[in-house]
């Protein structure tokens, strides 16, 4: 299964190396942070009035890129770089269509920055369907020293803050329309069941968003949570 995150530091490619369902898009948020490269990666699924013409594309990914920094970026700090958004639409068929979207400024966090890329914060992206290993998460670099309640937890103010921007940028998303793209769903693709590859993938949107207080890193979250 192909998770709607990608971990925030991470080289995790910027295209699709797997098909999703027709009119599904695979859209990578990338920048970097103290000259790391990071990247989010979501999946949507579009309703269409005809074939998604390049043009409706390129501003549907614009809109999609302004509403991620627009919901993130009060969330992370300034070292924080925006750079680039790329999406790959499957059209019907083997048809492809890429977009990419130049992104600029920075994270608006006010505070001071932690000093590296060690602690990250983790929205976990809820739906109707469940399977071992939890559900897809998302993981933003950069958060401040008066994020934390603690060395392993942040404050319930943060918490909330990210939850209710998290669940913005859903409702965002799934706002978006161009031309001949009438609806847009965010949520993430399964693209096998068993081990057995599912032929078409299967996309389930994502209902909404939760953060838990724990902090997050590259490759582990610290510890057990224990309230």
């Amino acid at each position: 299964m192909d998770r709607v995150f990608a971990l925030c530091v991470t080289l995790a490619p910027l295209v699709a190396t797997r098909r999703g369902p027709d009119n599904s898009v695979r859209v990578a948020i990338s920048g970097t942070r103290i000259g790391v490269a990071w990247a989010n990666v979501f999946w949507v699924q579009l309703t269409t009035s005809s074939s998604i013409s390049q043009s409706d594309l390129n501003t549907w990914l614009t809109a999609f890129a302004n509403a991620y920094k627009t919901n993130f970026a009060p969330r992370t700090g300034p070292a924080t770089q925006f750079h680039l958004a790329t999406a790959t639409c499957f059209l019907p068929g083997l048809a492809v269509l890429q977009a990419t979207s130049a992104m600029t400024g920075t994270g608006s966090e006010a505070g001071t920055e932690i000093t590296d890329n060690a602690a990250c914060k983790v929205v976990s992206w809820l739906s109707t369907v469940y399977w071992r290993g939890g559900k897809p998460r998302m993981y933003l670099t950069g958060p401040m020293v008066g994020d934390f309640a603690s060395s392993i937890a942040f404050t319930s103010t943060e918490v909330t803050a990210l939850t209710t921007a998290a669940n913005a940028f859903r409702t965002a998303v799934n706002a978006l329309t161009q031309g001949t793209i009438t609806s847009t769903v965010l949520g993430f693709v399964s693209f096998q069941s068993g081990k057995v590859p599912r032929t078409p993938p299967l996309f389930f949107s994502v209902t909404g968003a939760t953060v838990h207080p724990r902090v997050g890193t590259q490759r582990r979250r610290l510890g057990r949570w224990v309230s």
